[in-house]
């Protein structure tokens, strides 16, 4: 059996209970962690969870996670535009050459 792996850095506890508290954030969703992180930081910062039972810093490492993989997929979706433009500008190109 592969054991399976957070695909970001873990300092805060052992595989298993990060495994279920990225499990926790991922179905509340980011947006609604982001609101629950912020709160927390604005009302009570010295308490050591946000979520349940997970801690601040998993949260904070989790969102950032989530914001990198959001900017690569942004940046993927956008070559991807700008390959598609650039193939239908080189056939308009090549259209128009030959007529």
């Amino acid at each position: 059996m592969t054991s399976q792996r957070l695909p970001f850095e873990n300092r805060w506890t052992n595989n298993a209970n990060a495994l279920h508290w990225s499990s926790e954030l991922d179905h509340l969703g980011v947006a609604n962690v982001r609101a629950m992180f912020v709160d927390h930081e604005m009302r009570h910062p010295n308490r050591r969870n946000v979520v349940q039972d997970v801690p601040a810093g998993f949260v904070r490492d989790w969102l950032a996670f989530q914001d990198r993989r959001a900017a690569r997929q942004q940046l993927v979706w956008r070559a991807t535009v700008i390959a598609l433009l650039l193939v239908a500008a080189t056939a308009a190109v090549v259209t128009v050459l030959r007529a």
